[in-house]
């Protein structure tokens, strides 16, 4: 539970100067960024109907926004990997196939740290 407040607290402090319901810029290194980040690439592998895990290539834009908790609007590259599915503790390399090209996704994901609660608003890739 303190480890939630001090990860929001920080984000809080991160965008400090921000407008209420305002889009900030927000460090990729930032602890809630990695959070949400690890949560919409989990979701997006989720949905895919693919055998092979995507990951993140690049992180393009991560920006924050102060609702009822924090937005995190993270446009990232992502990239099929040779790691399969449901295996766990691979490590992952790019698929290297011309058709791998990467491919770009915006992820929306709203997180309210005090409730344990995380979401994945929107995804467009």
């Amino acid at each position: 539970m303190w480890k939630t407040v001090v990860i929001f607290i920080s984000a809080l402090l991160a965008v400090e100067g921000a407008m209420v319901g305002g889009l900030t810029d927000i460090e990729i290194n930032n602890e809630g960024v990695q959070n949400a980040l690890d949560f919409a690439v989990a979701q997006h592998n989720g949905r895919t109907n693919d055998v092979f895990l995507r990951q993140v290539a690049k992180v393009v834009k991560a920006q924050v926004q102060v609702v009822a908790g924090l937005k995190y609007f993270i446009t990232v590259q992502m990239e099929k990997t040779s790691c399969r599915k449901g295996r766990a503790n691979e490590q992952c390399d790019p698929l290297n196939k011309p058709a791998n090209r990467p491919y770009q996704c915006t992820f929306i994901v709203w997180s309210r740290p005090w409730i344990n609660d995380i979401r994945l608003v929107e995804e467009k890739c």
